[in-house]
């Protein structure tokens, strides 16, 4: 899921620059210690799991807890655990991982800043999805949203039309832009054009997108491609009695290493056209060096990408047509494994995508908490994304 990736990148960037401690939400057994481990985070990052302080008497006062909102997802002893570790062990600042355990925050004592990692805007989420047909996983309202979040000092907002939401929607200053991050790859072979890559989660934003892709846009490729699908998004046509196939397309299921999959292929798709937040399969495959095909929901967010290897189609034959095209010139595949990877590295480099949060952690009044050797780094790669966004700004207005 792209947003484990996300989460895996933002430790990894924040055990670079302070004591890092993952409070687990689970039992932390064998097989949940070896994966800890192997994640091999930098600077002493701790595991603890809330198992380690469960039982405790409720001890705090209920404020986001109390929403009706929480009422039938809250579970009292995770923030009776919570409240207790901070206790014995006290933070400068805790991240909440998902809007659905916001109501944890409720266990930090005065002083603590608290940070809620949202992902997406999910009220704007919910009415993309219902107008769809799909349900949310996280079902909210605007006006309910609105109020969680201007409970936190902070909330992490993971794409710049999100930051604006907050801020223009939601009339909220505390929002602080952390994207996706990735480390780029660089691409000395130019293939054919002829093999595709679409990789995704079991979501239901990613199975209707793929699902219209293969109904509406694969017949008119000729057969003259392949598409690889990785991802557990595989199993929606896989699993069951009776699995769907398409000649030409090959379902991998989930790999543990993305590399191969983006490696070996030409094109990248992202069909998806509801959801929300960033679509972090686009990240991946520029950061490939790869052209990548998507429609207007998939680029939501990555407006500079469109000079970069990103392509926006607004039907099905503009969709294929892209393909088409890109599988027609090596030239403008070669020049997408120059380009994109140079945007992801303005954007979407851990230096760059953690910057904001960074600088903002650091200017939260916490002298022993402030990152020293980081502040210049966080500073310069800020203004090279200003001069980047007024240059895209200006190429635009021309």
């Amino acid at each position: 899921m792209g947003s484990h990736a996300r989460i895996r990148m933002l430790a990894h960037n924040l055990a670079r620059t302070y004591r890092l401690r993952i409070f687990y939400l689970r039992p932390i057994d064998t097989k949940t210690r070896a994966a800890f481990d192997a994640l091999d985070l930098p600077g002493g990052a701790e595991i603890v799991s809330y198992m380690d302080y469960t039982g405790q008497r409720p001890d705090y006062q209920r404020r986001l807890s109390k929403l009706a909102y929480f009422k039938t997802g809250e579970v009292i002893d995770f923030t009776a655990a919570l409240e207790s570790y901070l206790k014995e062990r006290p933070a400068h600042a805790v991240i909440f991982e998902y809007l659905r355990i916001a109501y944890i925050a409720d266990a930090c004592p005065e002083g603590t800043l608290r940070i809620l990692d949202m992902h997406d805007v999910m009220s704007a989420r919910t009415v993309s999805l219902q107008r769809a047909g799909l349900k949310a996983s996280i079902s909210i309202d605007a006006p309910t949203e609105k109020e969680i979040l201007s409970s936190f000092d902070g909330v992490l907002a993971i794409s710049r039309a999100d930051m604006a939401f907050i801020r223009n929607r939601f009339g909220l200053e505390n929002g602080i832009y952390v994207p996706y991050s990735v480390e780029t790859r660089a691409r000395p072979v130019i293939g054919s054009g002829r093999r595709l890559v679409f990789i995704g989660g079991r979501s239901d934003p990613n199975i209707t997108g793929l699902e219209w892709f293969l109904e509406q846009v694969w017949p008119l490729l000729g057969g003259a491609f392949q598409l690889d699908v990785v991802g557990t998004v595989c199993g929606a046509f896989t699993d069951g009695p009776d699995p769907r196939s398409w000649p030409g397309v090959v379902f991998h299921g989930p790999q543990e290493d993305l590399d191969a999959p983006l490696r070996d292929a030409d094109i990248a798709i992202n069909p998806v056209y509801v959801g929300g937040g960033l679509k972090i399969k686009c990240v991946d495959a520029l950061a490939a060096g790869l052209p990548c095909v998507t429609t207007p929901e998939g680029a939501a967010g990555l407006d500079a990408a469109q000079e970069a290897g990103l392509t926006v189609a607004r039907s099905r034959s503009e969709f294929a047509g892209a393909i088409l095209r890109l599988a027609a010139s090596p030239a403008h595949r070669r020049a997408a494994a120059v380009a994109a990877p140079g945007f992801v590295r303005d954007e979407f480099s851990p230096e760059a995508a953690h910057a904001d949060l960074v600088a903002y952690l650091g200017e939260a009044g916490q002298d022993d908490f402030r990152p020293v050797s980081r502040t210049l780094p966080a500073i310069a790669a800020r203004i090279r994304r200003a001069i980047a966004r007024d240059s895209a700004s200006v190429r635009s207005k021309d």
